[in-house]
């Protein structure tokens, strides 16, 4: 091939002028460990995009090209305004697969804190807001991002003073459950991912992470924005691994001028034991507005969605039976626990399970499609079991949370369950209107004979 063709175009490093789909790669714009970024523009006019390509050597591990597609398919399911935009994923000639995305004009949030220094409380606020709903969405969708740190936060640049941020790079993300964006066998109990400075106890221990994972390392940066510095710092990983371990967590009021309650904030978020940080994104938020801002506490909890489910026997009760039937209910409430819900009522043949619904609509309806969709498994899963006599009847519905629990709001609550639990299902999923909106298309579903409106039986993806 001669000089100008394809060898030098598309040599292990895109030449300016290479067409990878529809984009024109300009120049490198950064060279990683395993991939490069090139900034690129679009050949129909479309503006600049930012193309992500894994380098030959990384071919050869199984791992890291899983990883670059894995990070494509995330990317390409988690649509929000704060985080990077994919505009298409393929493969060069070679094989070796690319990420086009948004191209963002701006700096990473450690080089702004460089330039300019510690932000005030509420800029960390008007940051935090951002980051906090693109986790909340990436949660909602069963993903942890398991990588956020400051260089994974950009700031965009423009006119406006406004501190505008995006949330990049789901390279490590993993997904909370099996059927989730960014599952895979790819990472193991046991194995470390993340970044030392920002890596919460779980993750340096190997464990499973979650979404409470993501809101130590979102403490971490808190800190970090308002004092200009991480909590913890050493000469080498093992050293910080060890205080993020071991070490109490300093205060950034020790550190800059931050009022006592942003202290509190960020201490739950860096506990050591997950239990006892907060449960999620949109508490950790209240409590920040509230520290920095003096907002009172919401009197309601808003809605959430709930999920009841009743072991039942089709025959004649016995100590086998009754047995199996407690198995079924304790994977029931396993289960649920993995798709985000907190179990609220347990009794000797039922559990009731919710979860509080976010504000944005994008994020309010991922959650709703996994619970319906955690319950569809809980069946199949019973089924398989061969239970026989012992089956199970889901029902998941909406609604308003009281603000005092034990006390029904007026107008329905998911506490009082004769007012959603239809009286005469029987085993199966069957979802409320109110579950069920705007989710038709995603799942086979049909009214329950005398439901009228009000109840839908599902019986499976679409």
């Amino acid at each position: 091939m001669t000089t100008g063709g394809v060898e030098s175009l598309y040599g292990e490093e895109l030449r300016p002028g290479a067409l990878v789909g529809r984009w024109v790669v300009e120049r490198v714009h950064y060279r990683g460990p395993v991939s490069t970024l090139y900034r690129a523009r679009d050949v129909g006019g479309g503006g600049a995009s930012a193309l992500k390509v894994l380098q030959s050597s990384a071919l050869t591990t199984d791992t890291a090209l899983r990883r670059f597609r894995r990070e494509a398919a995330t990317l390409q399911r988690l649509s929000h305004p704060h985080i990077v935009g994919v505009h298409d994923y393929g493969e060069l000639p070679d094989g070796r697969p690319f990420i086009a995305m948004e191209w963002l004009e701006g700096r990473d949030l450690a080089a702004e804190l460089v330039a300019r220094g510690p932000l005030s409380s509420r800029e960390a606020l008007e940051v935090l807001e951002q980051v906090g709903a693109a986790l909340r969405v990436a949660h909602a969708a069963g993903v942890v991002h398991r990588d956020l740190k400051a260089q994974n936060v950009m700031k965009l640049s423009g006119s406006s003073e406004a501190l505008l941020v995006k949330l990049v790079d789901f390279g490590v993300a993993k997904g909370l459950t099996p059927d989730s964006p960014g599952a895979s066998s790819l990472t193991h109990t046991g194995v470390a991912l993340g970044t030392p400075l920002s890596m919460a106890p779980e993750q340096i221990r190997g464990e499973a992470p979650d979404a409470r994972t993501d809101l130590y390392a979102l403490g971490v940066l808190l800190f970090q924005l308002v004092t200009g510095q991480p909590p913890f710092q050493g000469a080498t990983r093992h050293e910080v691994e060890e205080q993020h371990l071991h070490a109490p967590p300093p205060r950034p009021g020790e550190r800059a001028p931050v009022p006592a309650a942003l202290d509190d904030v960020v201490l739950r978020c860096l506990a050591k034991n997950r239990e006892d940080r907060y449960p999620d994104v949109v508490v950790l938020l209240e409590d920040l507005r509230r520290a920095v801002g003096g907002v009172k506490p919401r009197e309601a909890q808003g809605h959430a969605v709930a999920l009841y489910a009743e072991a039942r026997l089709s025959g004649a009760a016995d100590a086998s039976l009754l047995e199996r039937m407690d198995g079924l209910l304790e994977r029931t409430g396993a289960v649920a626990r993995e798709a985000g819900l907190e179990v609220r009522l347990e009794g000797s043949g039922c559990l009731m399970a919710l979860a509080l619904l976010p504000d944005d609509a994008v994020s309010e309806r991922a959650v709703r499609e996994r619970v319906l969709a955690a319950a569809l498994s809980l069946l199949e899963g019973a089924r398989d079991a061969a239970d026989g006599p012992v089956e199970l009847a889901i029902t998941v519905h909406v609604d308003r949370l009281p603000a005092s629990e034990g006390r029904a709001s007026a107008g329905g609550s998911l506490l009082h369950l004769p007012g959603w639990v239809a009286d005469s299902l029987d085993t199966g999923l069957v979802a409320t209107a109110a579950a069920l909106r705007g989710l038709e298309s995603g799942f086979h579903a049909a009214p329950l004979p005398g439901g009228g409106a009000i109840w839908s039986r599902v019986t499976g993806r679409r």
